[in-house]
């Protein structure tokens, strides 16, 4: 993997942002989130997933690319140690929107150890564009996001409840996680259940998602929503459509086979 490149790709404004700090971890997530979008194009067009990292390098910078967590967080990972960054591959448990919860290792994150440790994920599709600090429960802290309000909750039994506040002023966990770190072998047979499984959501759905400065623009098979900070827009398109929208909102040319037929 070339660094340069990945970084001239991002537009990761190096001169200013070079330290081991909170700041350059932010900078490198909004950078890393305004340019590469979580989708599961390859799932649907049933390709072969690839972590190696410069597979995952051409991928992304090269075909204008992006992936879902197992991918994008990899690569993530990979960037933040050759910058210095103390980084955790960890594992999370997601509340699926049905109100049940996924197996443990359906999802990878990413935990980055500075004054305090953070959760630095890219491949959640659901996340603001900075850092949330893993909070006590007697100190909490909040991410406030254009996307609306983070936090992360560590409890008495060390496990971490990533939330979004609801419109209701609620709190809604999204995933559960720790400080364990994994290696990769344990995260195997989850990417495979995700690729491959009918009961998948990436094999089930088209998810296409990405973080804007307005807010967060997602398509599906058939609609795409733009959400901004006090309004969403949902709108139908044909399907004979589909590779405009890629291009226009996602910075994607590919075709999907799902949309083909």
């Amino acid at each position: 993997m070339n660094i340069l490149q990945f970084e001239d790709y991002l537009k990761i404004y190096t001169a200013s942002f070079n330290q081991v700090d909170l700041r350059t971890l932010n900078h490198y997530i909004e950078r890393f989130m305004y340019t590469v979008p979580f989708e599961n194009i390859s799932v649907q067009n049933k390709e072969t997933i690839s972590v190696n990292i410069d597979d995952l390098f051409n991928k992304i910078v090269h075909r204008h690319r992006g992936g879902f967590c197992y991918e994008l967080n990899t690569i993530f990972q990979y960037y933040l140690k050759e910058k210095g960054f103390n980084v955790d591959r960890v594992s999370g448990t997601i509340h699926t929107p049905d109100d049940n919860w996924s197996r443990d290792g359906s999802h990878m994150s990413t935990i980055v150890h500075l004054d305090q440790p953070y959760i630095a994920d890219v491949g959640f599709g659901d996340l603001p564009t900075k850092a949330i600090p893993i909070s006590e429960q007697d100190n909490i802290q909040v991410i406030h996001d254009v996307n609306g309000h983070y936090r992360a909750i560590l409890d008495e039994d060390s496990v971490i409840h990533l939330q979004k506040q609801l419109d209701d002023q609620s709190w809604r966990t999204s995933y559960l996680t720790n400080e364990i770190c994994r290696p990769w072998d344990f995260f195997i047979e989850h990417l495979d259940y995700n690729v491959h499984h009918p009961d998948s959501i990436f094999v089930q759905k088209l998810i296409i998602t990405m973080a804007k400065e307005y807010g967060r623009v997602s398509m599906s098979y058939d609609h795409l929503t733009i959400t901004s900070k006090n309004h969403k827009q949902k709108e139908s398109f044909k399907r004979d459509q589909y590779k405009t929208i890629l291009e226009k909102y996602f910075g994607i040319d590919e075709t999907i086979h799902t949309l083909e037929s």
